[in-house]
């Protein structure tokens, strides 16, 4: 007699429930595989609450040019000079939500609840803030764009003569209220590569890295750094070169064809695979100084939840924002670099 599957036998199927799984689901909502930004910006001192209109900052541009070799009782020639200006930039506001219909939450209730149904509305919407927020720190808004927050191209931008060329974002007029051109230092280090190779990328990259770090000239300066942090970020379309390089300088690899998956190391500090960066065909290499680079908050506003129990129009509507008052800021961007083989970014 041949068998018989159990999906086959109708009583069964029509008075037996399946495993239903409760309480868990498996989330395959996004398609990108890490989120790099949230995972960072959280992070402790990285994040600065703050309150007023704006974000301000002090920047010193100027040095008094006093020092001098003298001669004995030689004349003094002393000289008051102003070397302080002031940088600024602005508030912007992200939101995600999620709306609950009143006998929902009776229709979930047990014994016919399989998941919670508010968990789940809830997770969905921080989800997508979690992806809008990736898209935010790595993206390059438009000067007309009012709205979203000034990410890392804004901060550090490319371009393709070596050395600190990295001035303003096309469209934009400064970086933060303050003119490169006026302001040399206020620039970042940009690279142009050809290929992936010793002679070239490697060797911008470690270049960058050196000329992009300074310690101050006197101690006792009121820097707002939290400390030299330095992180690496960039594509597949790089990041998977750079594990072949490693693997063919290492001589004993052994059984495992892919050894050195996952252990690319510069200055030794893990390079970040960005997925969202694939989306941009210069092939960026991001290094980011993280002690001056920080997600400035308005106080009280970084996911804060307000729940209108009552939605006009729609009485058994419960609606629920989350809302965060925010921007990226770097107080010194000559302490970042990127390197790339172009100067376009992703629409």
């Amino acid at each position: 007699m041949p068998g018989i599957q159990p999906e086959n036998i109708g009583d069964l199927v029509a008075n037996t429930l399946r495993d239903l799984g409760k309480p868990k689901f498996t989330d395959i909502s996004s398609n990108l595989q890490e989120h790099v930004a949230m995972k960072n910006l959280l992070r402790k001192n990285r994040m600065v609450l703050q309150s007023g209109t704006g974000i301000q900052f002090n920047v010193l541009v100027a040095q008094s040019n006093a020092a001098r070799n003298v001669a004995l009782a030689e004349s003094d020639n002393v000289n008051i000079v102003d070397g302080m200006v002031q940088a600024n930039t602005v508030w912007r506001n992200s939101q995600t939500s999620y709306a609950i219909i009143g006998q929902t939450i009776a229709m979930n209730s047990e014994p016919s609840r399989i998941v919670d149904y508010i968990k789940e509305q809830r997770i969905m919407a921080l989800i997508s803030f979690v992806e809008l927020m990736e898209q935010n720190f790595w993206g390059a808004p438009a000067a007309s764009d009012t709205k979203t927050p000034l990410g890392i191209p804004y901060w550090v931008p490319k371009n393709a003569t070596k050395g600190f060329n990295g001035g303003i974002l096309s469209g934009y007029s400064d970086v933060a209220a303050l003119s490169p051109t006026t302001y040399p230092n206020w620039n970042n280090w940009t690279g142009p590569y050809t290929a992936i190779s010793r002679d070239d990328f490697i060797r911008q990259a470690r270049e960058a890295a050196t000329k992009t770090h300074f310690t101050p000239p006197v101690d006792g300066i009121p820097t707002p750094n939290t400390g030299d942090t330095y992180g690496f970020y960039t594509n597949y379309s790089v990041y998977q070169p750079l594990e072949e390089a490693l693997e063919s300088q290492n001589d004993n690899l052994g059984k495992d064809i892919a050894s050195m998956d996952g252990q690319v190391v510069f200055r030794r500090t893990p390079v970040v695979w960005v997925p969202i960066l694939d989306r941009d065909s210069t092939n960026p290499f991001y290094g980011l100084n993280w002690g001056w680079l920080k997600t400035y908050v308005l106080k009280g506003w970084w996911l804060k939840e307000t729940n209108i129990p009552f939605t006009p129009g729609q009485h058994t509507v419960a609606s629920h924002f989350i809302d965060s008052q925010y921007n990226f800021v770097s107080k010194n961007r000559r302490c970042h670099f990127v390197l790339s083989n172009g100067v376009t970014y992703p629409g």
